[in-house]
């Protein structure tokens, strides 16, 4: 054979090759598809208000009805808390035990409780700067009815007499019968820094007893990254933006890996201005004004969502440099502040996160 024939014989075999292999990719995606109708390479991403805010489940998995059903259960389990945790609900269970347990100890579920003793775990560490008895306060500043009405802040007197019914140490707590007393008519519980990052890892047990490993729940204030993120959409770390707390743009952005929670506290999410100062909706129980000294605190890590949830909180409360020096001593957390004067400060190890150093904003 010559070598015009020989040529013209590679060729054709070769295209014949090309053939039987596409044919055969073409088979094997029609395949997939024939026999699961919901395969998808794309990530799955359901958005829906529950908890007072704006949850979004991003997960991963070829099988997208599987997916999606999982993402379905776990907003099922959101719903569930939120008829324990909303105090606003007269039906909901903490309400009902705002209402009589001062009259006596009142038995509470496991999710509740598990609220509870972070919460207790939180104002200890903390030094009283967490608080999860500030109803009584959180419900006279009411910081978005002023904003809607445009009425003042309220009177040092009555910030003082509310004050008197703030203190986690006012609880009486029966662990054996898992039951909760208020020594004092007028108490309120307010699980609003637990309850989110609580739920978070609720709804991440759901997508995991699914199958679902790969994933990104975000709660506003608190995300959790599950698993890495697919090499195909970047991964394997996932990167996540830090909002400038006085613009529309980002302070800084992370790059973490799988299983990390990222928390944060600011003084621009729910406020009211009253003669050119802000009142924001983080007080401090120790004084029953809003926090002073820090605009903004992320805190990435944290042995659990309600313990990563209350640091940012807390850390906010105490200030820098008192919450960054805090948040120190602390084994596999790190922080990005940014105090009073928008400068931005972090831990010693927040660098290794960090995709630039966090810049400074215009307080």
């Amino acid at each position: 054979m010559d070598r015009e024939k020989l040529g013209r014989k590679n060729r054709r075999d070769t295209l014949i090759v090309i053939a039987i292999f596409l044919a055969l990719v073409i088979a094997a995606s029609f395949g997939a598809k024939l026999f699961n109708p919901g395969y998808s390479r794309e990530p799955f991403q359901r958005t829906m208000f529950v908890l007072d805010d704006y949850v979004t489940i991003t997960a991963y998995g070829k099988d997208q009805s599987r997916v999606e059903q999982a993402v379905d259960e776990a907003f099922r389990e959101l719903q569930r808390l939120q008829g324990i945790f909303d105090r606003y609900d007269p039906e909901s269970e903490l309400a009902r035990v705002n209402r009589e347990a001062a009259l006596g100890p009142v038995q509470v579920s496991e999710d509740l409780w598990c609220v509870i003793l972070t919460g207790l775990e939180a104002y200890l560490e903390s030094g009283g700067a967490f608080d999860m008895t500030v109803g009584p306060l959180v419900d006279l500043w009411d910081v978005l009815g002023r904003a809607e009405r445009g009425e003042p802040p309220p009177g040092a007197g009555d910030i003082a007499e509310a004050l008197e019914l703030v203190g986690t140490d006012k609880l009486e707590l029966d662990h054996a019968a898992r039951k909760v007393r208020f020594s004092r008519q007028g108490m309120a519980l307010d699980v609003g820094g637990l309850v989110k990052g609580y739920a978070l890892d609720r709804a991440a047990r759901v997508l995991r007893d699914k199958g679902i490993e790969n994933g990104y729940i975000s709660m506003i204030s608190t995300d959790l990254t599950m698993g890495d993120k697919p090499e195909s959409a970047g991964g394997p770390k996932w990167r996540v933006a830090v909002l400038n707390p006085r613009g529309e743009d980002y302070m800084a952005t992370l790059r973490l890996p799988g299983g990390t929670y990222v928390s944060t506290s600011g003084d621009y999410q729910r406020y009211f201005e009253y003669q050119g100062k802000r009142y924001h909706h983080i007080l401090d129980p120790r004084t029953g004004y809003p926090a002073e000294g820090v605009i903004s605190v992320t805190i990435v890590g944290g042995r659990d969502g309600a313990w990563s949830d209350a640091l940012s909180t807390a850390v906010f409360v105490m200030g820098y440099p008192e919450g960054l020096n805090w948040v120190e001593s602390l084994e596999g957390i790190e922080c990005l502040l940014v105090d009073g004067t928008g400068k931005a400060h972090a831990t010693t190890g927040m660098g290794a996160y960090l995709e630039e150093a966090p810049r400074d904003i215009e307080p």
